[in-house]
């Protein structure tokens, strides 16, 4: 046996040196959590690995933060940036955050390549994988290079054109095909979250 399951991992055990508050924002090497409640110390509680906070963040000219955009934890400071260095990654932004705004909305841990969009989709009951831009700017299954034409006031250049519209036919159903594998994936990555109540199920 090479592994036993033990837990989803939507959060872990964690025993304090000191009090922890709920909100707390706990850096474990490179694992970052978030305390839902309070944790004495010395006894066991849990930190979130997954999930959406409203995290502070600093105010002033130029402190405002993007939907979109990665954030780091400032352990120091107690406040959100997007500077990395020492700084542990969070998550990224989910709302839009002025200068003045105190705290801004993060899903915490999920991936940078995830487009929002799937992160959308994954919190909709009634999303597919159509819903989910693709952003992985991914070759397709193989790339046809054209033949170049020509002057077309020299010779006949017909046969080369029916060739190209030939070789640009071939090369989109090669791409259609990826694309409708690749959402026959996701759906199925859906179907799974919502059996193992992840997320909301799909509305009959």
């Amino acid at each position: 046996m090479d592994a036993k399951y033990v837990q989803q991992g939507l959060a872990i055990d964690y025993i304090p040196e000191t009090d922890i508050n709920a909100g707390d924002v706990v850096i474990l090497g490179d694992l970052t959590g978030i305390a839902k409640l309070d944790i004495k110390a010395g006894e066991r509680g849990a930190l979130a690995l997954v999930g959406v906070f409203d995290v502070p963040k600093s105010t002033g000219e130029g402190t405002a933060l993007v939907t979109g955009g990665i954030v780091f934890w400032d352990a120091e400071n107690k406040v959100v940036t997007v500077t990395g260095g020492e700084n542990k990654y969070l998550g990224k932004v989910i709302a839009d955050a002025d200068d003045d705004d105190a705290t801004v909305r993060v899903i915490i841990n999920v991936s940078r390549d995830v487009p929002l969009s799937a992160i959308a989709a994954i919190a909709d009951p009634e999303a597919d994988a159509e819903d989910i831009d693709d952003q992985t700017g991914g070759a397709a299954s193989e790339t046809h290079q054209l033949a170049a034409v020509a002057d077309t006031s020299a010779t006949d250049q017909s046969g080369t054109i029916n060739n190209n519209f030939a070789t640009l036919a071939t090369g989109h159903n090669l791409l259609k095909d990826d694309v409708e594998a690749n959402n026959a994936k996701l759906d199925e990555i859906l179907a799974g979250l919502r059996t193992l109540e992840l997320v909301e199920a799909a509305a009959e």
